[in-house]
């Protein structure tokens, strides 16, 4: 048995939320009169439907979508009136999956001649509320990925000219570290990823016990003359406090962006920690490795 008051109300409800819902996604202000009269003429596909009248029901599903987008968002012209019905569209689409989900799952009647009873009728409200929350978490992701785009770079490198690593490097602006004898700005990198391609002296050498000694420059000192001109020791401020972080200089690397590229001197100091949970980035950049001609902000 159908209840034609239960599927108006339901149609009605659902169709006045998937208005108001285009129309925030869009940016535009909703009338309640429009509104009240998209949804009615909503209601036509239904009654054709249900009175057995098949050549309006098919003309309708057609006809009043676009009539209610038109009406309902006061749309103008017809780019505005596809992205609407676009919209509207994807929306109610995602919506009737989510309703045949959650009624499979729930086992409530999704097909056959019977429709929902009034006690059944809490799953329309879940359905607005998984949609909101999933369009929610989607932006944020966005908003995510667009920041990560703008401080996130290509990075090129070689320990030993033969070798090429090419790894993701954030900007942190945070980053004040300097070569202490040439000035040259510090690139931080996971060592883990560093050892693909670091050269086999550089290796052994960071197999000493240089850690445990609060001066580790004599080990330098006291080494091969590849690992002198190679290798420096930077001073960092731990959460332990002072530091030493075993620094290689490379000479030049490729840093891109985009279609943009330039190269620049670095000195890679080392860090055992994940600098990215997520994997997103390897290495962290000097502000000074960035050109200003890039056009980027600083992170603060």
């Amino acid at each position: 048995m159908i209840y034609l008051d239960i599927v108006l109300i339901v149609n009605g409800a659902m169709d006045a939320f998937l208005l108001f819902y285009t129309a925030y996604l869009l940016r535009k202000k909703v009338h309640i009169f429009n509104l009240l009269l998209a949804v009615v003429l909503g209601e036509l596909p239904v009654l054709f439907i249900v009175f057995g009248y098949e050549g309006p029901a098919v003309a309708s599903k057609i006809l009043v979508p676009l009539a209610m987008v038109r009406i309902g968002l006061n749309t103008k012209g017809i780019r505005g009136l596809a992205k609407g019905l676009l919209y509207f569209s994807l929306l109610a689409a995602v919506s009737g999956g989510i309703y045949y989900a959650l009624a499979s799952w729930v086992g409530l009647n999704v097909g056959g001649g019977e429709f929902l009873t009034i006690f059944d009728l809490w799953i329309f409200p879940l359905i607005a509320l998984l949609l909101i929350g999933g369009h929610r978490i989607w932006e944020k992701m966005q908003k995510t990925n667009l920041f990560f785009d703008n401080i996130l770079y290509d990075v090129e490198l070689s320990f030993d000219g033969e070798r090429n690593l090419k790894i993701k490097a954030l900007l942190d602006t945070g980053n004040e570290l300097k070569d202490p004898l040439t000035g040259t700005p510090v690139m931080i990198m996971e060592e883990k990823v560093a050892l693909q391609v670091m050269p086999e002296k550089i290796k052994q050498f960071l197999q000493i016990s240089w850690r445990e000694n609060p001066n580790p420059w004599s080990y330098l000192w006291n080494d091969e003359e590849y690992c002198v001109q190679k290798m420096v020791f930077i001073a960092a401020k731990g959460i332990n406090g002072q530091t030493w972080l075993p620094g290689i200089r490379i000479g030049k690397v490729k840093i891109s962006q985009g279609q943009k590229q330039w190269e620049q001197a670095v000195t890679v100091a080392l860090v055992s920690e994940v600098l990215s949970a997520e994997s997103k980035f390897q290495a962290l950049l000097h502000p000074e490795h960035i050109h200003k001609s890039a056009g980027k902000e600083e992170i603060a």
